[in-house]
């Protein structure tokens, strides 16, 4: 896949091809790890449209449900009328709906028939009575035709892409020093166009997924600190997952995070049940070479351990340590590991590395280097931000010695833009200029200045 973006943050263009290892090199603050969460967005958008579209309707309808209820509330003694409250109390309706479907809607509609032929009401005319009645029939039956009715893919996918645009940029996309063009998406696949997104101030004025997306997921990986801070994010909300409406009130008070942290947090939690889980007949070669390798890089394994709410390192003898007492590049091989083992990386998602030597000495980043050849090899395909010439320098030798060259692509993010493939010997000297201060900062302590 062939991404082109224009006008993003502040990147004002980049051609991006993702197609096993995909490299983006360059200094803080480039737009580098803008790319990465865009594509991160766009794949949640597009995977969970369908979650979002039936919360949104859900939302609607039970707004509807409430409403109805208070109207009747007002109209009714329900100390005298214990059944007709239960049948039309919010949550008993939605429950109602969630078990039966529309016989729930039926069951009440089959109700204020039965109560327009009886006198209820102990105040107002009878007249005024089966006027709220057939308002109360009407509005019923707008709740079912609301439920049975399928929304347009198009709007839902939409409208899930900006909410996961506000969780991971707060809604501020769009290229703030050139407001007046717009932003532009364009996903390609050979001659054929796949996904357009354009927008203005920040607002979507196009969202086209023409065809199918390749990847049915995408992980996000920016710190192995996240092993140490599960509780604090199980606590923590977003601005895209469901929100049930008993704990709607709780949760107003809760922090909001970025949906790849909640998102990666869920993920790794699964390794509560990877014994459980994990078949090794169903698994290739590769990945069993790969998690041995792990396993004996680490000596050992990372797991959720659910009574202790926190990810243990359990040593290949048998010893445990707490998140916080494991050292931070045994968890960040250990996250891997736990995807792997979970099944939650494979070919049809896409791994998203954000500067991951920022927390590995050099010589583990060489590992880890290594380590991401060997998920393409396995047919996963992998984006790496850096800024760190031991990881770039480490991922070219290993993809060379791998013979994947063809599916290696390495940029440069410099001025803006994020185009140029492959330059390694401009990568290497833009990003070793601090070694070249030191080499300075040498001379001219030995010539006395």
């Amino acid at each position: 896949m062939k991404l082109r973006l224009k006008n993003i943050g502040m990147i004002e263009e980049a051609n991006i091809k993702l197609d096993g290892l995909t490299v983006i090199a360059g200094e803080n603050n480039t737009g580098k790890s803008t790319v990465g969460r865009l594509l991160f967005s766009i794949i949640k958008a597009s995977s969970r449209y369908k979650e979002d579209l039936e919360e949104s309707k859900e939302d609607k309808i039970f707004a509807l449900i409430e409403k109805n209820y208070f109207q009747l509330r007002r109209k009714i003694n329900f100390s005298s009328h214990i059944n007709i409250r239960e049948l039309f109390y919010p949550p008993m309706f939605k429950k109602d709906i969630d078990t039966h479907g529309i016989n729930a809607f039926d069951t009440r509609l089959e109700k204020i028939k039965s109560l327009k032929e009886g006198f209820l009401f102990e105040t107002s005319e009878n007249t005024e009575n089966n006027i709220f009645l057939s308002e109360l029939e009407k509005s019923i039956l707008d709740i079912k035709r609301m439920f049975l009715q399928k929304e347009d893919k198009h709007k839902a996918q939409a409208r899930a892409f900006k909410k996961v645009l506000m969780s991971e940029f707060k809604g501020k996309i769009s290229n703030q020093n050139d407001i007046k063009n717009p932003s532009e998406i364009i996903a390609t696949e050979g001659e054929n166009k796949i996904l357009e997104i354009l927008m203005q101030k920040d607002s979507i004025l196009l969202f086209d997924i023409v065809d199918e997306l390749y990847f049915s997921d995408a992980t996000f990986i920016e710190t192995p600190a996240i092993l140490q801070l599960s509780e604090a994010i199980d606590l923590s909300k977003t601005y895209f997952e469901e929100i049930d409406k008993e704990d709607r009130i709780a949760r107003v008070r809760r922090a909001n995070i970025p949906l790849h942290v909640k998102d990666l947090n869920d993920k790794l939690k699964v390794s509560f049940y990877d014994d459980e889980l994990f078949d090794m007949e169903d698994v290739s070669s590769n990945i069993k070479d790969l998690l041995n390798k792990l396993t004996k890089i680490i000596s050992g394994r990372i797991k959720y351990i659910k009574r202790d709410k926190d990810f243990k390192y359990i040593t290949s003898n048998g010893q445990s340590y707490g998140s916080i007492n494991t050292a931070t590049g045994i968890k960040a091989f250990g996250i891997i590991q736990m995807l792997l083992k979970s099944g939650l990386i494979d070919e049809r998602s896409l791994l998203i590395l954000d500067e991951p030597e920022v927390h590995l000495h050099p010589k583990w980043q060489i590992k880890y280097a290594e380590l991401i050849i060997e998920l393409v090899k396995s047919n996963i395909t992998v984006l790496v931000t850096s800024h760190s010439p031991y990881m770039i320098e480490a991922l070219q030798k290993y993809s060379e010695r791998a013979n994947l060259t063809e599916q290696t692509n390495i940029y440069l993010s410099e001025n803006n833009t994020i185009e140029d493939k492959n330059k390694l010997q401009e990568i290497y000297e833009k990003l070793s200029e601090p070694f070249d201060e030191f080499e300075k900062m040498d001379s001219d302590i030995l010539n006395g200045k």
